[in-house]
């Protein structure tokens, strides 16, 4: 195995477990995905990893080597047991989820028997067949998949089948007994945003009675959990006019007439319409890698002060990127909302239980979600006349 050798101001950063050495922090090079040891400038070993391309020089897997077949079969092994909790009623979820799992760059998300694959790293196309044999010794995936799309890695769009037959063009999957349709191969990440599971069950808890406007709805996840809690009427709003049309089939697959709701194509930051008791917002990121701090809280800021209006009761807000620290999110957040009148918070939710981050990897802790409540009761009550909204991935 090469050795590279870590710069002094690195060394303490790997030992404490971060998963990144960053360019600048090591010296050599070697291919990507070749195993590496990192030493100190004594020459002792502090980390062993796979060499890649980009910022990220090193993709960190531990302290001391193993055989890269036997490394993803342990790890992809345990993280199977730590998803036991799930039951009959969601076959859906995380079944690895890179860095926090232990393999840093690799994505393995469950569908039922079908297993799909992204690689945010190229350092695991070397050992693709070794993730696939790992995969299968899991037991449940009749077939793997591999959803492309990542411009550092793969620059291509669409997917291949990795073994099995390949999966159909919509599938279905269970949540928490919510019947829920997905594109493996067309869909938003690799397919369904798993990581709102919790935050969609809790919004069918608190929709019973109320009216729901759900902006950035991609195929309707958080619309049809609101229609199955007992919503009086639920909009949803996307500017993809194929997402409106899954969402419409998936209330037919629940058992709800979607003639009964609305559906409506139209980017939410050029709609307006009618206020909603409930009120949820998941809009894709508003901030980029590329842009300074201050203006990706004022991306939510200024979201904010259009929605704010529109929720008479409710707000259940989230945000995916990790460019933006809680507090920043959420001042941006309160800022928005500032003249909205008051607002309690009355959950506060973050990745779910098949998403883990390590301690040493906050960069990895990148959703925000914020259940707020009218103290007032009363909302635009400053505000005259409509309001823009956003699309998005919802």
């Amino acid at each position: 195995m090469k050795r590279l050798s870590l710069t002094r101001d690195t060394v303490g950063t790997v030992a404490r477990g971060h998963p990144w050495v960053y360019r600048e922090g090591v010296r050599g090079s070697a291919a990507v995905g070749e195993p590496v040891e990192l030493v100190d400038d004594r020459g002792k070993r502090v980390a062993w990893g796979l060499f890649d391309q980009g910022p990220v020089a090193v993709r960190v897997l531990g302290r001391d080597p193993e055989p890269i077949p036997a490394l993803l079969q342990r790890r992809l092994a345990r993280a199977s047991q730590l998803r036991g909790f799930f039951g009959e009623e969601t076959n859906a979820w995380r079944a690895c989820n890179g860095e926090g799992d232990g393999l840093g760059g690799l994505v393995v998300d469950r569908y039922g028997s079908i297993a799909v694959l992204r690689l945010y790293s190229r350092v695991w196309e070397r050992h693709l067949d070794a993730v696939c044999d790992a995969v299968r010794a899991l037991g449940w995936a009749e077939c793997g998949y591999r959803r492309l799309g990542v411009g550092t890695v793969d620059g291509r769009a669409g997917g291949e089948v990795l073994w099995g037959a390949a999966p159909p063009e919509v599938l279905e999957v269970r949540e928490h007994g919510m019947r829920l349709l997905v594109r493996v191969e067309k869909g938003q990440k690799t397919g369904l945003f798993l990581d709102q599971r919790e935050h969609r069950r809790l919004v069918r808890g608190w929709a019973a009675g109320r009216s729901v406007l759900n902006l950035f709805a991609y195929n309707g996840g958080f619309s049809v959990a609101a229609a199955l809690g007992g919503a009086r009427r639920v909009v949803s709003v996307d500017r993809a006019p194929e997402a409106i049309e899954d969402a419409r089939a998936i209330f037919r697959l629940n058992g709800l007439d979607p003639d009964r709701h609305g559906f409506e194509v139209a980017d939410v930051f050029g709609w307006s319409g009618a206020p909603a008791e409930l009120v949820v917002v998941d809009p894709p990121s508003l901030a980029h890698a590329q842009e300074a701090d201050a203006a990706a809280r004022k991306a939510y800021r200024d979201l904010h002060r259009r929605v704010g209006p529109l929720a008479l009761h409710l707000l259940a807000t989230s945000s995916c990127t990790a460019r933006l620290a809680w507090e920043r999110w959420e001042e941006a957040v309160r800022e928005g909302l500032k003249g909205e009148g008051s607002w309690q918070r009355l959950h506060v939710g973050a990745e779910p239980i098949d998403h883990p981050t390590s301690f040493a990897h906050p960069e990895a802790r990148y959703l925000k979600f914020l259940l707020l409540g009218r103290l007032d009761g009363a909302a635009g009550a400053n505000r005259p006349g409509g309001v823009d909204r956003g699309s998005g991935t919802g």
